[in-house]
């Protein structure tokens, strides 16, 4: 009987342990599955832009079988190489499944006119003023009494912005430092907008031990920087950086209501190194002289406005054609940048395309004279336009920290208007 009783343990046993490793093994293939339709979605663009009567070609080698709205010509067999013709402008889906079976998210397809662009590649500087006054951080500081207190810590967080106080809206910081002043240790109620809510909040002032007024808020009402101009269009307006302004220490892109474009003066280059990226130095004059456009926009793709002065006309710019993603592939490509008195074209060579990040080209300096230049990609390089096959496809955006001859750079239809 005991034998039995261990027989029966035994198979028992065996019995959990193939459920549990069917569990197992059923686990790995979803996961697995999920990885690899990851990977596909990965590989396809959510928006596919098509130059209206033109033929375009698509080569995303994935196993996915396409469908289209009526307006828009196009095979099924997306592993192959496939073409795409519309005879009308405007907005087309694309319906996808893999396989043929499980659906995926649809592509938007975009029928445009063909586009030309004026590319950019001088440097300019940037105003840019807050949308109120950001905050940076919160901090102590020594009372009358000599305790280390911050009444705004409980009351505000990096990154909100202060519009208000006591209902009556600012947007300087030394504005809020005058009212604080003047209400001494008496409550102040605070508007303040985070992310994409907005709420008022109490916080009281504690006198200094210099017999001033505090909160312990580290505000800033402005940035300022030197970057690349993109390009501009037929309607005067620009694109520069590839990438939007933050705030110090911050991914957190700056939410602003304006800010100006001006001439600035290179005087030296740091060479990037390994761990330490390099950067243009230059001088940025506000006056007005030197003005040269209006900022209106700050974005994760870019910085946007209008020019105030006829800068093609000034840098003798000529127009090229605008280059899709679709239509960027790995190999030889240039960097189109203002040096020397002149633009100048360096080679790069394009080793990555990801259509699903905001790094969609991977790039390398080839040309022995930007290396000798910069070493490759610096900071304030941002923006420069990206050429290929005589057209502008992209601009960079960043370096590698590691390696200065790399970097990452976004697709210029990123960087067109909505």
């Amino acid at each position: 009987m005991k034998g039995m009783c261990s027989l029966k343990k035994k198979i028992h046993a065996k019995t959990i342990l193939s459920v549990l490793a069917g569990i197992i093994a059923g686990i790995a293939i979803f996961a697995g599955g999920c990885i690899y339709v990851y990977n596909v979605c990965s590989d396809i663009p959510q928006q596919i832009y098509v130059v209206c009567n033109q033929d375009t070609t698509i080569d995303l080698n994935v196993p996915v079988v396409a469908t289209a709205d009526a307006g828009v010509d196009t095979s099924a067999d997306l592993s192959k190489p496939f073409t795409v013709k519309a005879d009308t402008t405007g907005d087309y889906e694309l319906a996808l499944k893999l396989f043929g079976i499980i659906p995926l998210p649809s592509v938007n397809v975009c029928v445009v006119d063909e586009k030309y662009l004026y590319p950019g590649g001088f440097q300019v500087g940037l105003y840019l003023k807050t949308e109120g006054i950001y905050v940076a951080g919160t901090g102590e500081f020594k009372d009358s009494t000599g305790n280390m207190v911050c009444p705004g810590m409980e009351a505000v967080q990096a990154g909100d912005y202060i519009t208000a106080v006591d209902g009556s809206y600012i947007n300087y910081k030394y504005e809020l430092n005058k009212y604080i002043q003047t209400k001494k240790e008496e409550p102040v109620v605070l508007t303040v907008k985070r992310d994409s809510g907005i709420f008022d909040i109490s916080v009281t002032p504690v006198r200094t031990d210099e017999g001033d007024y505090k909160v312990g808020i580290w505000v800033k009402d402005d940035a300022q920087g030197i970057g690349t101009l993109t390009y501009i269009d037929s309607d005067n307006n620009f694109a520069a950086l590839g990438h939007g302004i933050s705030a110090n220490q911050s991914q957190q892109t700056l939410s602003i209501n304006s800010g100006s474009l001006y001439n600035t003066r290179i005087v030296s280059i740091v060479k990037g190194q390994k761990g330490t990226p390099g950067e243009f130095i230059g001088t940025i004059d506000y006056k007005g002289v030197n003005r040269i456009g209006n900022i209106e926009k700050n974005s994760v793709c870019g910085v946007f406005g209008s020019m105030t002065k006829d800068m093609v006309n000034e840098y003798g710019i000529t127009p090229v054609k605008v280059g899709f993603s679709q239509e960027v592939h790995k190999g030889k490509a240039y960097i189109r940048m203002y040096a020397d008195g002149g633009f100048k074209d360096y080679e790069i060579k394009i080793t990555g395309l990801s259509y699903s990040s905001d790094k969609n080209i991977t790039l390398k300096v080839v040309s022995d004279e930007l290396i000798d230049k910069t070493n490759g990609v610096v900071q304030g390089m941002s923006g420069c336009p990206i050429i290929q096959d005589d057209k502008i496809v992209g601009a960079v955006t960043h370096v590698f920290i590691d390696d200065p001859s790399c970097g990452y750079g976004i697709f210029i239809e990123n960087m067109l208007p909505d």
